[in-house]
């Protein structure tokens, strides 16, 4: 079942595995015949996406197709059947077999001589009351060998025994537990971005060797993955940032699951022609960045503020579209933007030296005056600076690099993107001779020192008296 989410006449994109019902979406997807005793031989995958919108339905559709896709690889795979990996759901089936057994887990692993020989009679008990051949392969050498009394189980019954039998303090820890517990003790982890782009880096391992507990990961799995990324065609870089992704849930699993002993395949893995494929960001002209600056005054809306701040503070582009109105200070003797994290609504910075202030002249000053202006006549109460791409926990940087980039490209008649602003700021400031440190305290660069916490409103009138000399007139 599905239903087209776009049709132009000429082509037309059909969602699968959907279903509409009551008005509201729905994951709809038949089980493989061999993995529905994982399901309590269910047939189909149904789970409500508590959405009527076809394009959020779409999306979520795809994330649980994905991970479907990787959970019954690593089912089929050797590795997974000589694991016994299993569901959830059968998971839950065999805490609920358990209890019904008046068991509970590890009971065999703590048993004594006398209380082992309870728990494996309450077993046998229940077994040979389903399977009529479970007592002889007990008991009957020659026909075990052929008919092992494992064999009879279910997915849930072999979850069952297992959790009955191993030490419940050594649980089978997969990858994918170790990303939950990852994203819940992070301080980004609620953030969305940043959990989307987490588990998009642990859906790769997942889709390449599968989802198995940390001790059973080995170099060549991490070898996979990085192949697995590398085939993508994606540049290296971001090749680079996926596997340090990987490489943190790991660790955080291994500390968190007490599994010290365990190395991380992950560490230091190399990637061929690392950041050979590199793209070299060419600033802006002087000239583009008076036609820019220019543009951004005749058009006097959100988007051409966010430009023309960028364009003579030379901040990265999240660093702007995440500005609180309180972060703007007209009114102080020097008037300047403070670029700072806010955790609590989402807000964070890319390290801790990027925190700083930055006097406003040029068009940034402009720009600042007249974002600030229409956000006291829009009578808004959200407290961010530009909102069409900022809300609690959701700042939509990418989104407006989306638009951004387009008219700078219409605008410059180049391929140059709002990172420009950056690389342009840092020739500007060495044109001036302004100090390195100068420059790192304006741009957000290099390490933060502890120098850099006093002297404040000195700081701001020495960072002024540069960057006023590298506005262009």
């Amino acid at each position: 079942m599905g239903f087209c989410l776009l049709d132009t006449g000429f082509f037309a994109v059909t969602v699968r595995y959907s279903l509409l019902k009551n008005g509201v979406y729905f994951y709809y997807r038949r089980i493989p015949e061999d993995l529905r005793s994982h399901y309590g031989e269910k047939r189909f995958r149904r789970v409500s996406l508590q959405t009527n919108q076809p394009h959020i339905a779409a999306k979520k559709i795809a994330a649980l197709a994905a991970k479907d896709d990787a959970l019954w690889a690593s089912l089929r795979s050797s590795e997974g059947q000589e694991l016994g990996l299993t569901t959830a759901q059968a998971r839950e089936g065999a805490e609920a077999l358990i209890e019904k057994l008046g068991l509970a887990p590890g009971d065999g692993f703590r048993a004594n001589q006398v209380a082992y020989g309870n728990v494996v009679d309450v077993l046998d008990d229940y077994f040979g009351s389903r399977y009529s051949d479970y007592q002889r392969a007990r008991n009957d050498e020659n026909f075990g060998s052929l008919f092992p009394p494992e064999s009879f189980y279910t997915p849930v019954e072999k979850e069952a025994v297992r959790l009955i039998m191993d030490d419940p303090k050594k649980r089978c820890a997969l990858l994918t537990d170790a990303l939950e517990i990852y994203l819940k003790n992070h301080d980004k982890g609620e953030q969305e971005k940043f959990a989307r782009d987490t588990r998009r880096a642990i859906q790769h391992v997942v889709a390449a060797v599968g989802d198995f507990p940390l001790n059973v990961y080995r170099r060549e799995d991490a070898n996979a993955v990085r192949e697995h990324l590398v085939a993508k065609g994606i540049k290296t870089g971001t090749v680079r940032r996926e596997i340090n992704r990987i490489k943190a849930v790991f660790n955080v699993g291994l500390i968190e699951f007490d599994l010290g002993s365990v190395k991380n395949p992950f560490e230091k893995l190399r990637i061929a022609n690392e950041e050979q494929d590199a793209e070299n960001r060419e600033p802006f002209t002087a000239e583009e960045l008076r036609t820019i600056g220019r543009s951004c005054q005749e058009q006097d809306d959100d988007i051409r503020h966010i430009i023309a701040l960028q364009t003579d503070t030379g901040a990265r582009l999240g660093e702007i579209v995440g500005l609180r109105v309180e972060d703007v200070a007209l009114t102080h003797d020097i008037p300047h933007v403070h670029i700072r994290p806010h955790q609590k609504l989402g807000r964070t910075l890319k390290t801790d030296a990027s925190e700083r202030k930055v006097p406003l002249v040029g068009v940034a000053l402009w720009a600042a005056q007249r974002a600030l202006e229409a956000s006291r006549k829009s009578g808004r109460k959200c407290g961010w600076l530009f909102p069409r791409y900022a809300s609690d926990s959701a700042i939509k940087a990418t989104y407006a690099s989306n638009t951004i980039n387009k008219w700078l490209q219409t605008v410059t008649k180049t391929d140059k993107t709002s990172h420009s602003f950056r690389h342009s700021m840092r020739d500007r400031l060495r044109h001036v001779n302004a100090p390195q440190d100068i420059q790192d305290a304006i741009g957000g660069w290099g390490s933060r020192t502890v120098g850099m916490g006093y002297g404040e409103g000195y700081r701001l009138e020495q960072l002024r008296l540069h960057i006023e000399r590298v506005v262009l007139h």
